[in-house]
């Protein structure tokens, strides 16, 4: 009997600590304090020859067509969209929106996110993303679009989302934001819930995570896409979620005008979370919404993803933009 109480007992203090720690990792608040450097191009000269540099020597392991690319008129234009992709994705999945918007004479910027758009598809390096690097692709692209057009307009996607949502509440130069599936926590966590799995997903070994368990590799839509995602990469957009939000109950945000763009078929997002976000930012922010009947998928951009429809996605979101820049 003795021999096993102290078993028992040896059981419950391991069980114990272990509940300890488990606590300590979710509910000691992680730092982060992005330092951003922000500096816009002076001019298209300027800018012109900043984004030669940046994309003259893309990494050997970038598939060709998820490379970095800027659409260029010669010259300034009225307008300068930058957008950023999603997550596990690549600069690919916005070429044909980018190339419907230069057809309409604006001058476009799509730079790739660290560690995106490998040939090796299972690649490790996608845990690598942070929060950090998002900032500074989203601020690079936004200081070039000052050299390419009087007016700056930022669309994200997804984790981008969040990205650009930082970017409206950061940043006066930015004319419009548009904020598009922005993924601040997953569909159904609740609010409390938010800092502690982000603590968590930061401070726990990364973990692989299928986006289709059963397809696994042979997911379809796009080639360049990777088919898993990674779950430190998750808690790091978690993370910059909280500081944007951390930020707007303190100050209005700074961009000029900002849609907040959602579809009511996306089950990926916490669609509670852009309520709230949108009620930081009342009379600063438009909430905007694909009509339901549309079952508009969470990736709305990606021409080859299963369930889009970028007939009806691309028009809507150039026509919601229009009426802001008017």
């Amino acid at each position: 009997m003795r021999v096993i109480f102290k078993l028992l007992r040896s059981v419950l203090w391991a069980a114990l600590l272990a509940v300890a720690i488990f606590a300590a990792l979710a509910f000691w608040p992680a730092s982060f304090s992005p330092e951003v450097r922000i500096a816009p191009a002076a001019g298209y000269a300027s800018a012109r020859a900043r984004a030669a540099a940046l994309l003259a020597h893309p990494p050997a392991e970038v598939r060709a067509e998820c490379r970095s690319f800027i659409l260029d008129h010669g010259q300034r234009t009225r307008d300068a969209y930058v957008l950023l992709h999603g997550l596990t994705n690549c600069p690919a999945q916005f070429r044909r929106f980018g190339e419907e918007l230069y057809a309409r004479g604006a001058n476009v910027i799509v730079l790739r996110l660290p560690d995106h758009g490998f040939t090796n598809r299972m690649t490790n390096q996608a845990a690598n993303l942070t929060a950090r690097g998002m900032l500074d692709v989203g601020n690079e692209a936004v200081d070039l679009a000052h050299g390419y057009g009087e007016r700056v307009i930022v669309i994200g996607l997804s984790i981008n989302g969040v990205t650009a949502a930082w970017l409206a509440q950061q940043r006066a130069d930015v004319d419009v934001a548009v904020v598009v599936s922005p993924f601040f926590a997953p569909n159904g966590l609740p609010d409390a819930a938010i800092p502690p799995l982000t603590n968590l997903l930061l401070r726990l070994p990364n973990a692989f995570i299928w986006w289709d368990a059963e397809k696994k590799q042979a997911l379809p839509g796009s080639p360049y896409s990777y088919p898993r995602f990674a779950t430190r990469s998750i808690g790091e957009t978690m993370a910059l979620g909280l500081d944007v939000f951390h930020r707007a109950q303190t100050a209005a945000p700074l961009a000029r005008h900002i849609l907040l763009v959602t579809s009511s078929a996306d089950t990926a997002i916490s669609h509670q979370r852009v309520a709230a976000l949108a009620a930081l930012w009342k009379g600063r922010a438009t909430a905007l919404s694909f009509p339901a009947a549309w079952k508009i998928p969470h990736d709305c951009i990606d021409p080859a993803q299963p369930g889009g429809n970028i007939a009806l996605v691309y028009p809507q979101l150039r026509a919601w933009i229009d009426t802001a820049l008017r």
